[in-house]
């Protein structure tokens, strides 16, 4: 799907949109052999001391999370590998101007789609041998996170492996709800169920305008309903299809409510439902200690409304993927710091402090939250009930620039009045102008 090149110099850090995990106290767990590797691997792997540099955004790993999840327990199963994180947000420390100098880490952790960064800057690796040396099982990952992977990079060999997902449910205000005498909403709602309740919510009162759902922007509905943005195959938009059309008038009725004009644009976020005028928003389990703060916000969770598309699914696979680089000189140790990540004891505890588990075990899954006391009254389990979409390949069009179109088209329905027709064509000849842009740097 990529032309790989040999990057000689680059300046400019390639886009990083990042969901930062929050995480509670919690003490260091030691991992079992729960990755279970063979003695013949075992006896294969090289253990002399070595430092392992792990290039990673602290918004994705920060400070606390490196010490218990990260450094305590590799350093009590394998006491020979330290741990040396390299914080991509620092001044000078991008991964574009690290691989510049020729300071290539040994990891790189980030999203799903900036996979395809480590194979246009020519570090991505084929770890399918390493992760059979070091015994890894692979079918104790939940399938969407391992199809994702392959999904993304067009390849058919794993350059990553996933660390922990961001979850998502619907939040609702109690009091908003108690206000109106409208029941709570329930697990397994549609959109269209959820919306139903909304209408009911939406109204003036005493001169407060409340509204009943803000439901993020209609990218979170293309990534529900697996919609793909590019027709790689063919090198064209798809914007103009009837799953589009049905997306992007599914979403405006999540907006337009009797009672109201459409929200204003900077109520568009939590604030809103912290404020008491929002009464449920989609959002993702790292909102979960802001709204912990407010102490006087009564609130809870239910699963996240569904597309009738797209049963069973809620939001996308949005986890960070560990990756070994091609460069390193320590994979096996880099290997050896993945399995303990990927250990029944650590991904219990980073699920515990919120940070779901991307393995199947339901007893696993079952501890989400239980670190925060708090939150022992509240329907976390609505975070895990549902499954992941997988991701859709975006090839070699920017994630930024294709993710950026539709989310653009849709504010033009929102707050310009542009029909969904129209809104949609604008959108295909954007897109199609930016795959015309880069498929003429690929000839390059």
């Amino acid at each position: 799907m990529f032309k790989k090149t040999k990057v000689q110099a680059i300046a400019a850090m390639l886009p990083i949109i990042f969901v930062s995990a929050c995480g509670g106290g919690g003490s260091t767990v030691a991992p079992s052999d729960s990755t279970k590797p063979a003695d013949a691997a075992k006896a294969a792997v090289n253990n002399q001391p070595v430092t392992v540099k792990i290039a990673v955004h602290s918004g994705i790993v920060n400070d606390n999370d490196l010490k218990r999840f990260f450094i305590d327990p590799v350093k009590q199963k394998y006491p020979h590998i330290t741990i040396e994180r390299i914080n991509v947000a620092d001044k000078g420390m991008s991964l574009n101007e690290l691989v510049a100098a020729g300071s290539i880490p040994d990891m790189v952790i980030n999203y799903p789609y900036n996979l395809t960064d480590l194979t246009k800057l020519g570090i991505d690796y084929n770890m399918d041998e390493l992760i059979k040396k070091n015994g890894i099982d692979l079918n104790r990952i939940s399938p969407e996170y391992l199809e994702s992977i392959k999904t993304v990079t067009g390849f058919n060999y794993y350059t990553g492996l996933p660390m922990t997902n961001n979850t998502f449910a619907l939040f609702y205000n109690k009091d908003i709800f108690d206000r109106f005498g409208v029941p709570y909403p329930k697990d397994g709602m549609t959109w269209d169920d959820a919306r139903e309740i909304a209408v009911k919510l939406t109204r003036n009162d005493k001169g407060t305008q409340y509204y009943g759902l803000f439901p993020d922007n209609v990218y979170r509905g293309a990534y529900q309903a697996s919609l793909p943005f590019v027709d790689l195959k063919n090198n064209k938009s798809v914007f103009q299809t009837d799953e589009w059309k049905n997306l992007f008038q599914l979403w405006y009725s999540l907006y337009k409510m009797p009672g109201a004009d459409i929200m204003p644009k900077e109520m568009n976020t939590v604030n809103g439902f912290k404020t008491g005028q929002i009464a449920m928003f989609s959002g993702y389990s790292g909102q979960i200690p802001d709204l912990l703060a407010m102490k006087d916000l009564k609130w809870d969770i239910v699963t996240y409304p569904t597309n009738k598309v797209a049963p069973g699914v809620g939001q996308r696979v949005d986890s960070p993927m560990m990756s070994v680089t091609n460069a390193s000189k320590v994979k096996d140790a880099a290997m050896q710091v993945i399995s303990v990540l990927l250990s029944d004891e650590i991904q219990t505890e980073m699920t515990k402090n919120l940070q779901s588990s991307v393995l199947k075990d339901p007893k696993i899954n079952a501890q989400f939250g239980k670190a925060t006391p708090e939150l022992s009254s509240k329907n976390v389990a609505a975070f895990t009930k549902l499954k992941v979409a997988v991701l859709k390949p975006f090839g070699f069009v920017p994630v930024g620039s294709a993710a950026g179109i539709p989310i653009n088209a849709f504010t033009e329905m929102l707050y310009n009045n542009k029909d969904v027709n129209t809104a949609l064509r604008e959108a295909d000849e954007k897109m199609t102008q930016v795959i015309n842009e880069e498929l003429q740097k690929l000839k390059k």
